[in-house]
């Protein structure tokens, strides 16, 4: 007899929950893009079972027809406690949140607000792809700053992509990746500090794509929200579920304004918070 893989804790190991038999029966692109004879080894999906407050949630509303659209500040009022028992967090302002389709379009909307068609969106190579082609996409213009051999920001590095950004007049974005994809480093709160200080010296305004705050674990690296940094005021940010809890097919997100910003986040066109799906709003707010 066989017992059940433990973690470190005493619990289950989720996972050896599914065997490799039921994993294949998913349809995502995960499973499907390859071959059967490859044992596609990604990230963003994950081979666990959902948490079964999520899988209750979305139980309930299939049984009572809650398949309409979305409403109201269940899940920022989630995130809001979320933040402040993980990350000691507790000036997550729900009223200048708005839900978005997920992070991606959310940096988009946000990037939209502080930017016009040509201006240049600061990334910090390697980082991850989707950045370029979005940017793109929107007719903004992609400046590389990149990181230091230690795969942290180079301060001066930014600072002088700084300072060309803005050297014509216009405006100028930084997309700040936090935790860093894929490099894994998490900045620490004088590095955002620094950022935001530089930031307002130049007029560039942050956007910082968070998406993957909630798995940062490790004993030596602790996760800092961009937003509660001294500085950070103007800034703006994107938080999900979707990454902490393989939540990436039921779609949301939630944009977060600083106090500076919220004017900015208000002129958000209302459309685009009919984009996320309500049973993904219901999914993240119990994840």
């Amino acid at each position: 007899m066989t017992s059940t893989p433990r973690d470190q804790s005493g619990e289950p190991n989720p996972l050896h929950a599914l065997t490799l038999d039921e994993l294949r029966r998913r349809t995502s692109m995960k499973w499907r893009t390859h071959p059967a004879d490859v044992l596609p080894l990604w990230v963003a999906e994950m081979d666990v079972p959902l948490a079964r407050p999520v899988v209750r949630a979305v139980t309930e509303a299939m049984e009572l027809g809650d398949t309409g659209y979305p409403f109201g500040t269940a899940y920022a009022e989630a995130l809001a406690a979320f933040a402040g028992k993980r990350w000691g967090w507790d000036d997550l302002a729900v009223e200048r949140t708005a839900i978005v389709p997920d992070v991606m379009l959310g940096v988009v909307e946000m990037l939209r607000l502080v930017t016009d068609p040509g201006d240049p969106v600061i990334v910090n190579p390697p980082v991850y792809p989707p950045f370029y082609a979005f940017v793109a996409h929107m007719d903004r213009r992609v400046v590389e700053a990149p990181l230091d051999p230690g795969l942290r920001i180079d301060l001066g590095v930014l600072e002088e992509t700084f300072r060309r950004a803005v050297a014509g007049g216009g405006r100028a974005a930084y997309l700040l990746c936090s935790p860093h994809n894929p490099t894994g480093t998490v900045h620490t709160a004088e590095e955002l500090a620094a950022v935001a200080a530089l930031a307002e010296r130049h007029g560039v305004r942050v956007v910082a794509d968070e998406i993957h705050a909630p798995v940062v674990t490790a004993p030596d690296a602790r996760f800092v929200p961009y937003l509660s940094v001294p500085g950070a005021e103007r800034g703006l940010a994107l938080m999900s579920a979707s990454k902490g809890w393989n939540l990436a097919g039921l779609k949301a997100a939630l944009a977060l304004a600083g106090p500076g910003a919220a004017a900015d986040l208000a002129r958000m066109p209302e459309e685009v918070g009919h984009g996320p799906s309500h049973i993904g709003v219901l999914a993240h707010t119990a994840a």
